[in-house]
């Protein structure tokens, strides 16, 4: 990403010879300016990769009262389920939605937080697919404050946070299949560059130290929290020559996807091979077998991701980050 850069208006009307006028309009897709101008100026953002000071402070006066939100998999349950918590929350405050959808893609999550600057959000809520530092010193640079969930920046410190406490929730997890009696027990995990991925491994390793049992590298599978990596991962697993007897698995997506391969083998769950997984929980209850799950409280989060940017929007100076933790919520099944 080039380093972010703040000008004034009247420095993008001087390179791109037209008045501060036009450029105001174009960014703020107000009165008139022809396509070809608007698309014009608008490339010249993009490619400076900066938002004009002048857009910035207009911003912040006119009070858009909208907010963005991005999430990685927006047919997910879960996130279905956090957009409506944020939404809930928002609509009661009188701010609209944007929502945008990255599909576990670090580009196409750039070309999102790009279009919420366009859309002159107040606030961004954002479950991350990695690392998109420069767009998010440009949110900085602008005043528009972002609430991180899901997926956690490493200086978590230095940013509002709303998430789940998965390390301790796939211990749990782990600890509870263990105490069934599994022994042999193997892991797909979610992206491991992902907080929410590596949190709830660290955990299952946890588990598996406390109670004194090896983990077998060969029966750890790393997917990317979609469908077709469990069906993937699940595959590898009972194609070894010796397979674990338990599977701990990341996500619900990925779940769905092992269950469809066990099933495809022709074996059983839990005859054959037990699972348990994270946010699982059908209330069609037509899932056959009904999955062992740790829930998070997804709509919850969206509430209090919403509570949380709207007051950083409210607040005069700066206060400290807030990093809200919720407890996960366990449902049993007969899939172990």
């Amino acid at each position: 990403m080039g380093r972010t850069k703040t000008v004034k208006l009247k420095d993008l009307a001087m390179d791109l010879g037209v008045s501060v006028s036009t450029v105001s309009r174009a960014i703020s897709n107000s009165g008139r300016v022809s396509r070809e101008t608007r698309e014009r100026i608008l490339c010249a953002v993009r490619e400076a990769n900066y938002t004009p000071n002048d857009v910035a402070r207009s911003l912040r006066k006119q009070n858009a009262m909208s907010i963005g939100i991005i999430v990685t998999d927006i047919t997910n349950s879960f996130f279905a389920s956090v957009i409506k918590g944020a939404q809930s929350y928002g609509r009661d405050k009188g701010y609209s939605i944007l929502l945008s959808n990255s599909d576990e893609n670090e580009l196409f999550e750039a070309e999102a937080m790009q279009l919420m600057l366009e859309k002159q959000v107040s606030g961004l809520i954002l479950a991350s697919v990695g690392n998109n530092a420069g767009k998010i010193r440009q949110f900085r640079s602008v005043g528009i404050p972002i609430v991180f969930i899901d997926n956690i920046p490493s200086s978590q410190g230095q940013y509002d946070t709303v998430t789940t406490d998965n390390r301790n929730a796939a211990r749990l997890l782990a600890g509870m299949m263990i105490r069934k009696g599994y022994r042999n027990i193997g892991m797909i995990t979610g992206p491991l560059n992902q907080s929410s991925g590596r949190q709830r491994y660290e955990g299952f390793l946890a588990a598996m130290t406390e109670h004194g049992l090896p983990v077998r590298p060969e029966w750890v599978r790393e997917g990317d929290f979609k469908m077709e990596s469990g069906i993937r991962c699940m595959e590898d697993i009972l194609g070894l020559s010796e397979c674990p007897r338990a599977v701990l698995i990341s996500n619900n997506y990925m779940a769905y996807g092992a269950v469809r391969a066990v099933k495809a083998e022709g074996k059983t769950i839990p005859k054959d091979i037990a699972v348990a997984a994270f946010d699982t929980d059908d209330v069609t209850a037509l899932v056959s077998p009904a999955i062992a799950t740790m829930n998070q409280a997804a709509e919850e989060i969206g509430e209090k991701a919403a509570e949380v940017l709207i007051s950083r929007m409210s607040a005069a100076g700066m206060k400290p980050a807030v990093n809200l933790i919720l407890e996960p919520v366990f449902r049993d099944g007969d899939s172990w």
